[in-house]
């Protein structure tokens, strides 16, 4: 007869066997197989196959994913441009989705101030003006610390000016703003919207930056993020070999810019999403609609006790 013990098939012995029903030689080696055993079901535990009920997060891990997902995409702008590679926006659109996907579940991945305050003026109570605030600092921060790595890696900065492009301001102003609503809203649809949780939100934000940077070649810079901007124009004022700074006017076009594109992607959202604010309302019409119902009961009672 044949028993199976772990993974390995064992012939058992004709000798007789104790009281356990093993041999000697096979209870020696239980406690390590037991052992071996539990070490495989806990492997098995790395690779999550449901979801679990979990704590809220805090807003110091939120504030922690924030500034480190933002880190690792200007980090990113600043290595592939100085790379000067034709497939640098395919870089930071990839980037940017793999954070989206790493932190998502933790801030929502906002990742960019001018995302954030889309999220803000959309409403539905996604994130409060303080959490904006400070979310927005984060990122920056982050912006900041990932540009002068990104000039200590490489020893090459560049710069938000639509002058580097010989192009005139309203160029980088009209594309900055254009671009800027469609990344906002499809972070707004595919990651706050109904629609969510999809598998697929994190690609389509990280493909919108890819197609507005290779469709803005040539004619502006592409940035659509102020984190963006601040980390890696100050990273290039501590650039003593650099050839240009950025103009007053170039700091405003690229800082102020996105943030009127989100603006007019979250009037976009409220415009085409009606749905949305109805299913919120809808709740708290239930619970006034049970209040009145529970009053009128309780006055019937008190009428009949009289």
């Amino acid at each position: 007869a044949q028993v199976i013990f772990g993974s390995r098939l064992r012939r058992r012995s004709p000798h007789t066997p104790s009281c356990s029903g093993l041999s000697p030689s096979m209870e020696a080696r239980a406690p390590s197989m037991q052992s071996n055993a539990s070490k495989a079901a806990s492997v098995q535990d790395i690779i999550v196959t449901r979801r679990e009920a979990v704590r809220e997060t805090s807003l110091r891990e939120r504030l922690l994913a924030e500034f480190v997902g933002t880190g690792f995409l200007v980090l990113t702008v600043g290595v592939a441009v100085a790379s000067r590679s034709d497939m640098a926006p395919v870089a930071i659109g990839l980037i940017l989705a793999v954070q989206i996907y790493t932190f998502g579940a933790v801030s929502g991945g906002f990742l960019n101030p001018a995302v954030t305050l889309a999220v803000l003026l959309s409403g539905r109570g996604k994130i409060s003006a303080p959490h904006a605030g400070l979310y927005m600092a984060a990122q920056v921060l982050g912006g900041v610390v990932a540009g002068l790595l990104a000039f200590a890696g490489t020893e090459s900065t560049f710069c938000f000016d639509y002058a580097a492009l010989a192009r005139p301001w309203g160029t980088s102003l009209e594309l900055e703003v254009l671009f800027t609503m469609a990344l906002c809203g499809i972070v707004l649809a595919a990651g706050t919207s109904n629609d969510a949780p999809n598998h697929y939100f994190g690609f389509a934000i990280g493909c919108t930056v890819v197609g507005g940077a290779l469709a803005c070649k040539g004619f502006d810079q592409g940035s659509f993020n102020p984190a963006v901007t601040i980390g890696m124009n100050l990273a290039n004022y501590f650039n003593s070999n650099a050839t240009r700074n950025p103009s007053v006017g170039a700091w405003f076009v690229f800082l102020l810019a996105p943030m009127f594109g989100s603006v007019l992607a979250a009037m976009v959202f409220r415009g085409t999403r009606g749905n949305e604010f109805e299913a919120v309302a809808e709740p708290a019409q239930e619970e006034c609609a049970s209040a009145n119902s529970k009053n009128q009961l309780g006055s019937a009672d008190a009428t009949i006790a009289v």
